[in-house]
């Protein structure tokens, strides 16, 4: 809900040529995904499934091709025009080298604190599962309702959170809604909560207490997880958003909730459409991940209206979106690259997601791949593969995530410019020591390898 500084930059685009030295493919032997091809010994193979596996097949011979000489033209003097190179897919390193995934899942000292370890606080909503969202309206004796917050939150803002949510989640969570469409009247002014000071004396959680008891005799609060208090755009605050609390009613403990109006009190302009998808995701335990004047053009908790709005695969992670078991972990780096495919983050599917290099029991590296999806609306030039750190032990505000990039790739995206970051083919960055390099891009994701920097 705050304005922030956005980086203004160059585009310089690096291209490079892939290595071809890699391990040879045998028939029989573990593949990550069905289809890939690969070229070995003069054979073609194919990653096919086989029982509960992922194996090459047995290989067809490649013919030679053999070269057709051009017709000389009339004049003699036009030129044949050469054929673009044509890169085989990469032959992967065997999955035996990684490590189990427990090895890189951090650990956070900041218990009392929203964090990126995979241990996520159960104060917080649960993120798997079903969620149901009570949306209650109020009013006070110092501000009259706002009818437009009614078509806002039940038309807009919540078919957006449930969108989002089902597809960043893979269908792994689905977020409901319960509302009445009516005001409750709260028999005190605004002013009461002392919203305008925004520090400890500010009573946010009185605000949804005084909501729920006014409430109460429509909902069934035993059937809620999620609590949104809508305010007129006229109370007395300056900035509006999620907030801790601690409410029995219904035989359930609520800890988490949202306060939110139809006019953004810190711009007085409505709120942005993704306002009520960011707010919640703060209620499953997501924090603003990346510095908030860096400018990036990624991930909704950093900023509403990114072009790249989807996490990051790495909170997918924690939330339990992405399984374990696509997650490639290494706990050291082997002394010859290592060479993998990382599928696009915004696909569903059980194949290899992320590669995570553990730097110690609180920091990793971690690289994924992104494409144009149903959140993401990514043009050409920003698809490709992301590079960060994340530290648990960094909270909020305090770049947990670091965004590693060795080129000024940036796009406009309404009257911000925003830093994209992404390698393409070709392009190679060193971060933490580790140097990745991204080796050949497919519609899906991307073949990338993984060494130790010289």
């Amino acid at each position: 809900m705050r304005q922030h500084l956005r980086l203004v930059a160059l585009l310089i685009p690096m291209i490079l040529v892939a290595s071809n030295s890699y391990a040879a493919v045998k028939a029989g032997s573990a593949c990550t995904k069905v289809g890939l091809k690969s070229v070995s010994g003069g054979k073609s193979y194919t990653c096919i499934k086989s029982g509960k596996k992922l194996v090459w097949d047995k290989g067809v011979v490649v013919a030679k091709p053999s070269v057709a000489k051009p017709a000389p033209s009339p004049s003699g003097s036009a030129k044949p025009m050469p054929s673009p190179a044509v890169i085989a897919d990469p032959e992967l390193s065997p999955k035996s080298i990684f490590a189990s995934a427990s090895v890189c899942q951090l650990k956070s000292d900041l218990n009392r604190e929203a964090n990126l370890g995979y241990q996520v606080n159960p104060a917080y909503l649960n993120s798997v599962g079903t969620v149901n969202l009570a949306i209650i309206f109020t009013t006070y004796t110092d501000a009259a309702g706002d009818d437009r917050a009614f078509e806002e939150y039940g038309k807009k803002q919540f078919p957006e959170v449930a969108k989002f949510y089902e597809n960043s989640s893979y269908g792994k969570l689905k977020v409901t809604m319960t509302t009445t469409n009516k005001y409750y009247n709260i028999n005190k002014p605004s002013t009461s909560y002392n919203l305008m000071a925004m520090n400890q004396t500010s009573k946010f959680w009185e605000v949804a207490v005084d909501a729920v008891n006014a409430a109460k005799g429509d909902y069934d609060f035993s059937k809620i997880d999620a609590i949104l208090v809508v305010m007129p755009s006229s109370s007395s605050t300056v900035d509006l958003g999620a907030m801790g609390m601690e409410i029995r009613e219904g035989g359930k403990l609520f800890q988490q909730g949202i306060t939110a109006s139809y006019i953004n009190p810190s711009n007085k302009a409505p709120v942005m459409p993704k306002f009520l998808v960011h707010e919640i995701g703060h209620n499953f335990g997501l924090l603003h991940p990346v510095n908030q004047q860096s400018g990036y053009a990624w991930n909704v908790m950093y900023w509403e209206e990114v072009p790249g709005a989807d996490l990051f695969g790495w909170e997918k992670y924690i939330l339990k979106w992405i399984e374990p078991s696509q997650v490639d972990c290494l706990s050291t780096l082997p002394a010859t690259p290592v060479i993998n495919y990382l599928e696009a983050t915004g696909i569903s599917s059980s194949n290899t997601k992320l590669n995570v290099i553990r730097v110690s029991d609180s920091k990793a590296l971690v690289i994924e791949s992104r494409r144009k999806s149903e959140i993401d609306d990514l043009l050409p030039a920003d698809e490709g593969v992301l590079v960060y750190t994340v530290d648990a032990n960094l909270g909020s505000n305090r770049a947990p995530i670091k965004l590693f990039t060795n080129n000024s790739r940036t796009r406009v995206f309404g009257n911000q410019r925003l830093l994209v970051g992404t390698l393409q083919q070709g392009e190679s960055i060193v971060a933490d020591g580790v140097k990745v390099t991204v080796l050949k891009q497919d519609k899906s994701g991307d073949f990338i390898s993984i060494s130790r920097s010289s």
